[in-house]
């Protein structure tokens, strides 16, 4: 409760604030700073529901969109918007447009909204999961252990050794979510692709969720290439988010994940990539020098706020949005309101309504699509 009058408190204040014409000022005084957007997945059915950090509506997107049309933000592509904050010859209130991960609805929602307000963007998109076609095993596992209807459930059967003894299991939302991380942590360990594909079909026969379904309407693929290719010809350029998802602190696995990526995305595309963002936002000294080895020319993290004239290219903020945001906290974070707050503390982030860790935020753990 204390959390909710918190919260409420908070959103009174800013909409005081704007009334009082400290978000047009704000504005004014960040005119020249960058507005680096990041967005995930997109609603095919009731993703929404299941993750709604994670994914968001056509509608919430459309008004997200609309609102920088109607109020005049200038959206540029990643590319000039880094070679314009290099030198300093950014427009006035210049935003970016970013997507992670490339979820199959990024082709079949995003890219129609974004092409009625003709807005460049980019999207980020890892391989592993490009390249096999599949749905993302955690999230698949994880939707079906949420989705099912029923309230006991015999997991024996699976071939899961943690859950041999799972005759009767109560589907409470604490053995769902257990449930749920013993088989990702099978499957991981001890099953190559087609294991899990077949796993996943035991445990939607076991739950009484159609995996077929979960399948066919892709909720949890990533984009095809010819989709890659379309999103491309569309406005969208794709980008570099490592193979599986990871990006270790270990230089040469690091390089590998990089070179792994560009391998996969690269002659679909017919051309260099150069641009990356961290898996979950997490990023470490020891990146630099891998990523400059590799001419990377920008890299973006998760952390909030908006890029100044030399800021470090390889380790850029950005402004996460989702279900979570309301409207009036996306006008203060696209105005600069909030980041001037957080100049004003002297912190890169306010304790009382700054974005929590990646995990909390975005509702799934790094490893999402670590799988080899």
């Amino acid at each position: 409760m204390a959390a909710v009058i918190k919260r409420r408190l908070i959103l009174a204040i800013f909409h005081i604030c704007k009334l009082a014409g400290l978000f047009a000022l704000a504005r004014h005084l960040t005119r020249f700073d960058l507005r680096i957007l990041c967005y995930h997945g997109f609603v095919l059915d009731d993703e929404d529901r299941f993750r709604g950090s994670l994914f968001v509506g056509r509608d919430f997107f459309d008004r997200r969109m609309r609102y920088l049309r109607d109020h005049g933000y200038t959206v540029l592509p990643l590319g000039e918007a880094v070679d314009r904050l290099a030198s300093g010859k950014l427009p006035r209130d210049p935003v970016t447009i970013t997507i992670d991960d490339g979820f199959h609805s990024v082709h079949a929602v995003a890219r129609e909204v974004l092409s009625r307000y003709d807005f460049p963007s980019t999207l980020y998109l890892t391989s592993y999961y490009f390249e096999k076609a599949t749905p993302i095993f955690q999230l698949a596992v994880d939707y079906m252990c949420w989705k099912s209807p029923k309230h006991e459930v015999d997991l024996s059967r699976l071939g899961v050794p943690a859950l041999a003894q799972a005759t009767a299991l109560p589907l409470t939302p604490e053995n769902r979510v257990a449930a749920s991380a013993q088989i990702f942590a099978h499957g991981t360990a001890a099953l190559d692709e087609d294991g899990r594909v077949a796993l996943s079909q035991r445990l939607g026969e076991a739950l009484g969720v159609d995996y077929a379904r979960i399948r066919d309407r892709r909720l949890f693929n990533l984009i095809s290439p010819e989709e890659a290719r379309e999103l491309e010809a569309a406005g969208m350029a794709i980008e570099l988010h490592t193979h599986r998802h990871q990006f270790p602190e270990c230089p040469v696995a690091a390089a590998g994940e990089l070179r792994d990526n560009r391998a996969a995305i690269a002659p679909v595309l017919g051309r260099a990539l150069d641009h990356f963002c961290y898996p979950s936002g997490e990023w470490h000294h020891t990146h630099r020098p891998v990523l400059e080895d590799a001419e990377i020319r920008s890299a973006t993290t998760c952390q909030p706020g908006l890029a100044r004239k030399g800021a470090n290219l390889l380790a850029l903020p950005r402004l996460l949005d989702d279900n979570r945001v309301s409207q009036i906290e996306f006008e203060a974070e696209v105005s600069g309101f909030t980041d001037l707050l957080r100049r004003f503390r002297g912190k890169t982030r306010m304790p009382w309504m700054s974005p929590p860790s990646y995990v909390e935020w975005v509702g799934v753990a790094p490893e999402m699509l670590m799988i080899a």
